[in-house]
This record gives structure tokens, sequence and C-alpha cells, in this order.
């Protein structure tokens, strides 16, 4: 059995002035919540501002996390002037992803948005100019590429261990409840693909390092015709099929599958946060030639993703370098969306 602990030293980002880069966390849902709690220690980024349209739970939140200063929707350009807010982290309904990114690039704000990254294709696309001509870095929140499993993966997929990559195989999904917003086109922009499907459809396309197309794919519509479940099929470049699923109706838990021709690898959960991510199955060390069995989880003492994240968008800032899960990024996933949504013959609303 292979030590995976040796391979997995995360690199500490560099010289960022201890505590000096602050967000301003928009929206104050569950997920808003997670990253709180995510951040919690972390030597280089800190809550410091809370915008919400309910001043009661922004205090009582604020008091919780020792945030210094709240403020609402209508008073977000406050944030402008204050030299302790460096980002924003937009965990608002996907419907508001794209007014609020223009208002904190006006702001002189970089963007950590969640994901998806915006209601379409267009207003993707707007928010990528809104933030290159205003000078600031734009972010979509994809944990997975921070997590060593997926990195590790990547490693071996690249370094050959798996000899010809044949398939890759994801699924993601749950029963959504009757009464959730993400069930209102109007604030969602889209069904299960937008929220659970990215994530397949980015891991695969991270794994790969390369872009596919879509090449299939089938849908089921609920009564008021939003997509509730989707099935797809990618082709990349080199021939390698990635399988897909997505639903808001059927639990499907988060596993991801790499099968070569010299080996198989699973991620078991491979999209979580609150558990670590496991990977198990075997290859072939390409120096020996013998077969490594896989049996691994990341280290205990990993950070949370929503810090990773976090610290990874303050050093990008500090040293100038590109963002690992770009605005681009977030754009070619809702074109590929777009592209899944046609081949299926699901009508935008």
């Amino acid at each position: 059995m292979i030590d995976l602990r040796r391979l997995l030293q995360r690199r500490e980002p560099s010289s960022v002035t201890p505590g000096t880069f602050g967000f301003a966390v928009v929206g104050l849902g569950r997920i808003a919540e997670h990253f709180l709690n995510g951040i919690q220690g972390s030597p280089l980024v800190r809550a410091t501002a809370l915008v919400s349209g309910d001043a009661a739970k922004a205090g009582k939140l604020a008091k919780r996390y020792d945030v210094p200063f709240t403020c609402g929707y209508d008073d977000f350009e406050s944030l402008a002037s204050r030299t302790d807010v460096q980002a924003v982290y937009l965990a608002l309904p996907v419907s508001m992803h794209r007014e609020f990114t223009a208002r904190a690039a006006k702001a002189g704000k970089h963007v950590f948005v969640e994901k998806p990254m915006a209601s379409d294709v267009g207003e993707c696309r707007a928010m990528v100019g809104d933030c290159r001509s205003a000078g600031v870095l734009l972010s979509v929140a994809y944990r997975c590429p921070f997590d060593p499993m997926h990195q590790q993966l990547r490693s071996l997929i690249a370094g050959g261990a798996l000899g010809k990559v044949e398939r890759i195989e994801a699924q993601f999904g749950f029963e959504l409840a009757a009464d959730d917003w993400r069930w209102r086109n109007d604030l969602a922009g889209g069904g299960s693909a937008y929220d659970v499907g990215v994530y397949p459809l980015n891991a695969a396309r991270y794994l790969m390092a390369a872009e596919p197309e879509i090449i299939a794919a089938i849908a089921t519509m609920n009564a008021t015709g939003m997509e509730s479940s989707i099935a797809w099929t990618m082709r990349f470049p080199n021939g390698v099929e990635a399988r897909c699923k997505s639903s808001y109706v059927e639990q499907l838990y988060g596993v991801l599958t790499v099968r070569g021709s010299a080996g198989e690898l699973t991620l078991d959960p491979a999209f979580a946060h609150k558990m670590p991510i496991r990977m198990r199955g075997w290859y072939t060390d390409p120096a020996s030639g013998k077969r490594v069995e896989v049996n691994a989880a990341a280290p205990s003492d990993t950070p949370s993703h929503f810090r990773l994240e976090a610290e990874h968008l303050a050093e990008c800032v500090r040293t100038g370098q590109p963002v690992i899960t770009s605005g681009e990024d977030g754009l070619r996933d809702m074109e590929l969306i777009a592209e899944m949504y046609g081949v299926a013959g699901v009508v935008a609303r």
C-alpha cells in the first residue's frame, strides 16, 4: 500500500501579512456559514464585513465570528472605502452574481463568486469583462482543485500511472426539498447541472487538463419545465469519454472513477467538504511496472477547502500569479452546460 501522505504536502501561501486580506461575505445563507467556519484559524485571511438583507442575522453572525462591519445590499458601495476589505465572497442566489460582481469591481474589490458562476454564458462573459476592466481578480468557488486527492489523481494521470486513460465516470445529486430556492429558475438560472452537475463537469476538465465537447445528453424536466436531472457524455481531444450525471430528484452519491489501461482509481466521496475525500483503487508504477494498491484520504490536518480557496486568491493578489479557478474557467463550464442543454433539448427559461 502506497503512503500518499509524503506526496500531499500543501504549499503554504507565502509572505502575505497575517490577517490583512479581508473578505466581505455577501449573502448569509448556508454556504456563507461554511465559508465563515472554514476560514477560522487562517493566518492569512479573515472576514471583515458581512452584507445581508437581514440585519438581525448579520448582527448575530458578526458577533459569532468577530466581524467588525455589517451593511445591507443597498449600502454595498460603502465597502469601497473600507481598507480592511480586499475581496468579496458572493454567496448569493445565482441571479444576483452578475450585479454584485459589477458592483464589487467598480468598488475596486476582488471577486470570489460561488458556483455556478452566473445564470447564463452572457452574464459570465460580462463578469469577466467587468473584473478585467477594473483590474481586479475573479475567482469561482470550485473547491475540488484544492483538495489533495484531486491533485494527486491529476498527477498520477499526467505521470502515466493509469496508462492510457479510457473513461471517466462521475455523478452527484440529491433529492432537493420542494421549497428550496434552487427550484426557482429566476433565482437559480438552471437546474441540477448548474448546482451539482458542475462538480463532475469541472473535475473532469481539471483531471484531463483539456477541453471536451458534449456528444450526448438526456434530461428529465419537472412540471414547470426546469431540468431536474441530466446525464451527459463528453469527449476529450485524446478520445477519453466522461460519462456524467446530476440530479435534484435522485440520491447520487458523489463518486468519480478514472479507468485506464494500467489502473483504475476512484474518489469516494469525490466532492465532499465536510469529510475527507478518499482515493481507492490501483495503478501501475511507471518506473517498476509493479501494481500499486491505493486506499488513502487527505491528511486529517488538511485545511478546509474554503480556507484553501480564500488563501489562494490572497496569494494571487499578492504575487500576480493567475487564479487556478478563474472566471474564464467558470465561463467555460457554463458554455459546456449550454451545449449540454442544447443537445438534451432543454429550453432556457
